[in-house]
């Protein structure tokens, strides 16, 4: 059983109604709290109570993890790797995928385009 970080890209797709892939069922399934800001700035943003709802019964379903010291040093490392070769993508990103990688996590996101480009991060594939 795999430990697999869901990016907000995902949790998204699940809050819209759309089921995980069937071989993801054996999977343990965690979100960053960097994911969980962005939920909540998606609330304050746009929404309203449905999706509050949402965000609620989401958080309520997967196990939260804190961004820490690792994490924040791997997101570092991708942040400056990143822009030194040109090709940097969003803080967020970089956060999540630093916090992914601090756990040995894969990252399941509907974004592969931004996330491949960083060196050693397990995509899980749909």
């Amino acid at each position: 059983m795999a430990l697999v970080m869901l990016e907000t890209s995902w949790c998204i797709e699940i809050m819209r109604g759309k089921p995980m892939p069937e071989k993801w069922r054996s999977h343990r399934f965690c979100l960053s709290s960097v994911v969980e800001t962005e939920l909540w700035a998606g609330v304050y943003h746009s929404g309203g109570k449905t999706e509050r709802l949402k965000v609620e019964k989401i958080l309520a379903s997967v196990e939260r993890v804190p961004f820490d010291s690792k994490a924040a040093e791997a997101a570092g490392r991708i942040l400056g790797t990143l822009a030194k070769a040109g090709k940097s993508i969003g803080d967020f990103d970089c956060q999540i995928a630093g916090h992914a990688l601090a756990m040995n996590a894969y990252l399941a996101t509907q974004n592969r385009r931004h996330f491949q480009r960083i060196q050693d991060l397990k995509l899980l594939e749909d």
